[in-house]
């Protein structure tokens, strides 16, 4: 609800018939837009690279552009991305230079788009400097395009350059990538902690990587299979061969995607992601059965909290009623803002129905607090209109720590829990109460132990993240303030 942005959305698609994959490509990234609004791009390949990138939504090209584009955008194998910065600059220039899929190289060319954050991208990217490398983008984006394309000019096969980057690039990296001599390839980092899939299309005529499989499917690709952290996967000649270049490698997967920032309709560990709210919210209405049993109805703060709304109205056998109505036209994002401007555009965001709740006490269901600010907002809006009592249900646990692997929060101080016990955090938000999901039935919901909690437990499954994490703690309780993003700050 706090519209967090999040990393990425990937897409690669390779055509066996030789046929345009452009149009296949377009729609996966329309499918996947949740997942980035900053920009996006796409790559085609026919033996040269075309290329189209743009700022904004791609479901903003007109009909007009999009026909021409089906045109120039040539080739049986393409890449494409849509991207929120969760590393580099944000002005409109460095927006434009940052966007993917990223090309480097001149006579041996490498092309990438990638989903996560690389945590110690000050050092490798002093190491390139070191190599005699120069860079023309802010993003850590083109830091792992260069550390594949050196290592590929020093002689390494493509295997094991990728098993380099495994061994020295820490943190989130889910990668589709594509070389001059056509050769697709695609890998996730040894802890897998952003998603990745891939299928073939019924007619075996289409294979597709994506980052959820609501995107496969936006394609009628119906069957799926996980990509492996710690294999490559590559498709050359029209043969898919996969191999395993990582000893110990383990899938951590972001438990922020069950949450927040997956499609209702993508699935992980064999469920939907709107099973898995909905079973968040049953859970909650049983922790706290007291104090369900006392409210009049349930309102879920859009969108991503109405699916688990309905499983705490399942249990609770409460009324549901979507009385706090979000308007899709309104696409700024809280976390993108400015201070100034994020507090008039929250309060056009969301249009409530104040005389429907005029009296009641309600459970208001949200997916998650990150700072706080959209729901004191709407907390304030319903005092003000007389609502008897507040209850917040909140979906995710409580988040105590940054993120280091392409989620927006990246520092302590500006969490809504830092500093905070629950009584201080209720108070600060106005409600009566404040009901956190516990991450024992969190992860009972998702029935995966295989996750990312770093945030939750401050526990990260990788090693510079933890020393990231305590330096930054560290930092934040003697009262220092850092001004940017800890893995590009400290």
């Amino acid at each position: 609800m706090e519209n967090l942005t999040h990393n990425c959305g990937v897409s690669a698609i390779y055509r066996f018939d030789g046929g345009d994959v452009i149009d296949f490509l377009y729609w996966s990234l329309v499918s996947l837009n949740h997942r980035g609004h900053h920009s996006y791009g796409m790559v085609t390949y026919d033996g040269s690279f075309h290329v189209f990138k743009d700022l904004g939504l791609i479901s903003d090209i007109s009909l007009d552009k999009l026909s021409s584009l089906f045109k120039e955008l040539v080739g049986n194998i393409g890449l494409g991305h849509v991207r929120y910065a969760t590393s580099g600059e944000l002005s409109k220039l460095k927006l434009s230079t940052d966007i993917q899929p990223l090309i480097v190289g001149e006579d041996l060319k490498v092309c990438i788009a990638y989903n996560g954050n690389i945590t110690n991208v000050k050092l490798l990217r002093e190491k390139l400097l070191s190599y005699g490398y120069s860079f023309k983008c802010t993003s850590d984006t083109e830091v792992l395009a260069l550390i594949l394309l050196h290592n590929l000019i020093e002689g390494y096969k493509i295997e094991d350059a990728v098993k380099r980057i495994m061994n020295d690039v820490d943190g989130a990296y889910s990668v589709v990538g594509l070389l001059s001599d056509g050769t697709l390839f695609f890998f996730r980092d040894p802890c897998g902690i952003r998603p990745l899939v891939y299928g073939f299309s019924k007619n075996g005529n289409m294979f597709m990587v994506a980052s959820e499989s609501s995107a496969l499917n936006s394609n009628n690709i119906r069957d799926f299979k996980v990509v492996e952290p710690g294999f490559l996967y590559t498709l050359s000649n029209n043969k898919l061969s996969i191999k395993k270049i990582f000893e110990g490698a383990r899938e951590n997967l972001c438990s922020f995607e069950f949450a927040y920032f997956a499609r209702p309709d993508s699935k992980f560990n064999g469920k939907y992601v709107c099973e898995v709210r909905q079973e968040l919210g049953r859970k909650l209405a049983i922790r706290y059965n007291d104090i369900a049993r006392r409210v009049d109805v349930i309102v879920p703060i859009p969108q991503t909290a109405v699916d688990a709304a309905y499983g705490f109205h399942e249990v609770s056998g409460k009324p549901m009623q979507q009385w706090i109505v979000r308007d899709r036209y309104v696409k700024h994002r809280a976390f993108i803002l400015s201070p100034e401007d994020r507090t008039i555009i929250l309060h056009r965001k969301y249009n409530i129905l104040f005389d429907k709740l005029r009296g009641k006490k309600i459970a208001l269901i949200d997916d998650s607090i990150v700072r706080g600010d959209t729901l004191k907002t709407v907390v304030s809006e319903l005092r003000k209109h007389d609502v008897s009592e507040i209850h917040i249900f909140v979906t995710f646990p409580k988040i105590i720590g940054p993120c280091f692997y392409g989620i927006d929060m990246a520092t302590f101080q500006e969490l809504a829990a830092f500093g905070r016990s629950d009584e201080e955090i209720c108070k600060f938000i106005g409600a009566d109460t404040i009901n956190y999901q516990t991450i024992e039935d969190f992860v009972s919901a998702i029935s995966s132990s295989n996750l990312c909690l770093g945030c939750l437990t401050l526990n990260y499954p990788t090693k510079y993240a933890m020393e990231l994490s305590r330096l930054a703690l560290e930092l934040a309780l003697k009262g220092v303030k850092i001004k940017g993003r800890i893995t590009e700050e400290v």
